[in-house]
């Protein structure tokens, strides 16, 4: 069985999974979060179906397969992840990754290890179509439209997005990163960044469609 082995900083790991957290709500229509590991780093994904988050982080001593191995985990288990990485502070845990079993961290604290079942086996086409989303919108010249609408749940969720700070050069103070969109019309998804290592996508409103359902009052 093929396998693959890293050494991950606790706290980025504990950073990823959670934002990953952040877009799986519990009455989510997609059940799991995906996570990647290579010798690349850590890609935590995920999705209800409406809007997507994405982050990474650095990994070292990889040992598996070059194009690296994917699991599939349910909520609990990246909430446990969360907090063994938190837990672990400033630590460097051994993250295993077996497909088709499962996944263990083991906190560089000696703290018990956190372990989650592989639900690859059951989940929905959805991954496929997340990678070719972010394949297709990135690189496009974004162009601004008069009005976008949002669905204020989904646009809340990028406010729990965990970035790096970064320090203001003189003053000691700790800056928030912003949300970076890059909106191409009205109705398309639109591409979100915030700090350097997470990316996500937001479905907007069809105004139209809204309006024919609830009204042009609530429009502009």
């Amino acid at each position: 069985m093929s396998e693959a082995v890293a050494t991950v900083p606790s706290e980025e790991m504990a950073r990823v999974v959670y934002n990953a957290l952040a877009f799986l709500p519990a009455r989510s229509m997609v059940k799991t979060a995906r996570l990647e590991l290579d010798s690349a780093g850590l890609r935590a994904t995920g999705t209800d179906g409406y809007a997507i988050g994405q982050d990474t982080c650095p990994v070292e001593d990889y040992s598996g397969p070059p194009g690296g191995l994917t699991v599939h985990v349910d909520r609990s288990v990246l909430a446990d992840l969360d907090t063994a990485g938190r837990k672990d502070k400033k630590g460097f845990g051994k993250l295993e990754v077996k497909p088709a079993d499962g996944l263990i961290f083991r906190p560089g604290n000696n703290d018990t290890p956190t372990a989650g079942q592989d639900l690859s086996a059951t989940v929905e086409p959805v991954w496929d179509f997340i990678d070719d989303l972010f394949t297709r919108l990135e690189g496009r010249p974004p162009a601004l439209p008069e009005l976008v609408a949002f669905d204020a749940a989904l646009l809340a969720r990028f406010s729990k997005v965990k970035a790096p700070k970064v320090k203001l050069e003189g003053s000691g103070a700790n800056l928030e990163r912003c949300l970076d969109m890059a909106v191409f019309n009205s109705k398309e998804p639109i591409l979100i960044k915030i700090g350097p290592s997470f990316r996500g996508v937001i479905m907007p409103i069809d105004r139209e469609v809204h309006a024919e359902n609830v009204g042009q009052d609530g429009l502009w």
